[in-house]
C-alpha cells in the first residue's frame, strides 16, 4: 500500500466515524448539543441533510440532525483537525467549548 492509498484510507475512516457519530446522535429523542472532541474542529458545508452535529447561532434550526439539505454552510460536523480543509466546500468554523455550553444552556431553557 503506497502513502497516498494509506492517507485516503485514513481520511475515509475519519469521515465514516464522524458521520456515524452524527447519525447516532440524530436518532436521540430530544435535540442535543454535542461535545467538542479534543483535537477535532467544526467543519461546515459538508454534512448531509439530517446528519449534522450542530449549527451556528444564525442557522434556521437548533442543532443535531436538523439540517434540511446537503452541505448547508452553517450546519457542521466534527472532524479531526486538518481534515476539513481537504474536503470540497469544507469550512472550518470557529466553534469553541464555551459556544457549545451556551447553546446547551439555551436549549435547556426552551424545554
Amino acid at each position: 500500500m503506497n502513502a497516498n492509498t494509506k492517507k485516503n484510507a485514513m481520511i475515509h475512516s475519519a469521515l465514516l466515524v464522524a458521520f456515524s457519530l452524527a447519525g447516532s446522535q440524530a436518532m436521540a429523542a430530544a435535540p442535543k448539543v454535542p461535545e467538542l472532541p479534543a483535537g477535532w474542529e467544526a467543519c461546515g458545508g459538508v454534512a448531509k441533510a439530517g446528519m449534522n452535529d450542530c449549527a451556528v447561532k444564525t442557522s434556521l434550526h437548533s442543532c443535531v440532525g436538523m439540517a434540511k439539505k446537503d452541505n448547508e454552510p452553517d450546519s457542521y460536523v466534527f472532524l479531526p483537525k486538518g481534515l476539513c480543509g481537504k474536503i470540497a466546500n469544507g469550512t472550518v468554523l470557529a466553534i469553541t467549548k464555551d459556544d457549545l455550553a451556551k447553546m446547551k444552556e439555551m436549549m435547556m431553557k426552551k424545554m
